[in-house]
């Protein structure tokens, strides 16, 4: 009798336990919802053009328990223009407020637990010429004058990129870093701006799992060799510029002037934008170890700041930003290039890079 009593118990507790573990909830502890929901804008699409009219705005959005609320906003407005809180999840707004050019309408879905999701379309209103706008590729390399395998791999990229199509389409920044050992004069002379933008890089890694050489294309970690650095330079050159970059100079003894236009492109997408400006010196002669006589593309510093300049900038908007370069004692004056770069803070997606002979 009490055996076939425990044996009941047990079972009733499988039982139990069956049922709510089949809870479609996503947690990270007991009764915390953490999935997000999901959305997705039907009407209007990235192909329709914007009259005077008021434009309907239709929208599907889904969670493992209930959407809240959806807001609705135009470009880079901070407040909603609409908050849906019911179903059927349609809105509008007035395009004859907007002005000629691009806009984007993005939707963000909100779940009880604050969980959200978001949604964009671009549209266009009136007649809008469309520049082309060529995509330049930013290579970022993490090397050392010390580090052996790097040699090799820096020594394939170079010579890889040696013809003019990989020279109007390319710009390469080296980061001549600390470990293997911190000998290295290069990263010693610009580790006030190495450091911090090779820890951004990396992150979320830590520097402790990383080894050199490596390799970052338009934002994304490509690995350690050198060829693969070129093969995904030149699959990022096919992507659509989020910017045009245009760069001019004057030069007066060891003091250069940098100007730098902006243009945005699709830069209303993103609200973390930083403009980057680097100079970089090319055939340098040093050795600390490795397979490596002469170096190119080396970091020498960066401006403002290891983490640049925070931007905002709506589509076809157009903003002028200068620097003003002192030529180091240390550096040779011929053979320094100027790298201006736009990039996303969080997602780290380089929209446009540029570059310039000093």
């Amino acid at each position: 009798m009490m055996k076939s009593l425990t044996l009941s118990l047990i079972a009733l507790f499988v039982l139990v336990s069956a049922f709510t573990g089949c809870d479609t909830s996503a947690v990270n502890e007991p009764g915390v919802d953490i999935q997000a929901p999901t959305i997705s804008i039907t009407s209007p699409t990235a192909v329709d053009s914007l009259g005077d009219d008021v434009v309907p705005v239709l929208l599907t959005a889904s969670d493992n328990h209930m959407v809240s609320r959806i807001e609705l906003f135009l470009s880079n407005a901070a407040e909603p223009f609409a908050v849906l809180t019911t179903e059927p999840w349609e809105s509008s707004f007035d395009a004859s407020e907007l002005a000629e050019g691009t806009h984007t309408l993005r939707a963000v879905a909100y779940d009880p637990e604050g969980n959200s999701a978001s949604a964009k379309v671009t549209l266009r209103k009136g007649i809008v010429q469309v520049e082309e706008v060529l995509r330049m590729s930013l290579v970022e390399i993490v090397t050392s004058a010390n580090c052996s395998p790097c040699g090799p791999q820096n020594e394939a990229y170079h010579t890889g990129t040696q013809s003019d199509h990989y020279k109007q389409r390319v710009a390469t920044i080296k980061y001549h870093v600390w470990f293997p050992r911190p000998t290295d004069k290069l990263w010693i002379h610009a580790q006030e701006w190495i450091r911090p933008r090779v820890e951004y890089v990396l992150s979320p890694i830590s520097i402790e799992q990383i080894s050199a050489p490596k390799g970052w294309v338009g934002g994304e970690l490509i690995n350690n060799k050198g060829v693969d650095w070129i093969a995904a330079a030149d699959a990022d050159m096919q992507l659509a510029a989020g910017a045009k970059i245009e760069l001019e100079r004057t030069r007066n003894g060891s003091s250069i002037e940098l100007s730098i236009k902006v243009t945005g492109i699709t830069t209303s997408d993103y609200n973390d934008l930083h403009l980057h400006t680097v100079v970089t010196e090319s055939d340098i002669e040093y050795n600390d170890g490795n397979s490596e006589n002469i170096h190119y593309e080396v970091l020498r510093r960066m401006y403002p700041s290891a983490s640049g300049e925070k931007v905002t900038l709506d589509n076809k908007q157009t903003a002028q930003f200068s620097r003003t370069i002192e030529i180091d004692p240390t550096w040779n004056g011929d053979h320094l290039e100027a790298v201006v770069f736009l990039q996303s803070q969080g997602s780290k997606h380089v929209l446009q890079a540029a570059k310039l002979h000093l």
